[in-house]
């Protein structure tokens, strides 16, 4: 018995040890950094249309529809304008943390415009550099009122005629 009472004491002492408690602390931070370097770091996001430089060489003025479609595959979205345009567009960004929004570092649009005859006739390659930033699908309704004011627009009718149907000034 008395040997399982000096084994308790010793248990006791070393819990009690001021190296137990450093090594825990240090643990404890290390885990913590290694969970916090998750959040760290540069998150790269790539979308959209991969670019093969191979690829936009083999498109030449002259091909059809079909052959485009061949050498870069199908477009992300397409005009209906006179013959027609495809656009083939990637954007990549970059986000610093997994809470903050990326930022955008490149986009590239390439595009492909069809005469009338739906034959390549020009190939146009644009960058995040050649215009601003802008959303092809606004999620907000248009709304067809002047800016005049309030008033204004509760009054704009008066002094235009008659309100009732078939009633003149002129009698």
């Amino acid at each position: 018995m008395s040997n399982q009472s000096s084994k308790g004491a010793q248990l006791k002492h070393c819990l009690r040890s001021p190296r137990r408690y450093a090594l825990a602390a240090s643990t404890a931070m290390v885990a913590g950094c290694l969970l916090l370097g998750g959040c760290g770091g540069n998150n790269v996001i790539r979308q959209g249309h991969l670019f093969q430089e191979e690829d936009i060489a083999q498109v030449r003025e002259g091909m059809s529809k079909d052959q485009v479609v061949l050498a870069l595959g199908t477009p992300d979205t397409q005009s209906a304008v006179s013959g027609g345009t495809y656009y083939y567009i990637s954007q990549t960004a970059v986000q610093p943390m997994a809470f903050l929004t990326p930022e955008v570092t490149d986009r590239r649009v390439v595009a492909i415009y069809f005469n009338n005859k739906d034959r390549v006739e020009q190939i146009a390659n644009y960058g995040l550099k050649d215009g601003k930033v802008f959303d092809f699908v606004k999620r907000e309704t248009p709304t067809y009122s002047r800016d005049q004011g309030l008033l204004k627009e509760i009054f704009r009718n008066i002094g235009a005629g008659p309100a009732i149907p078939g009633m003149n000034k002129d009698r």
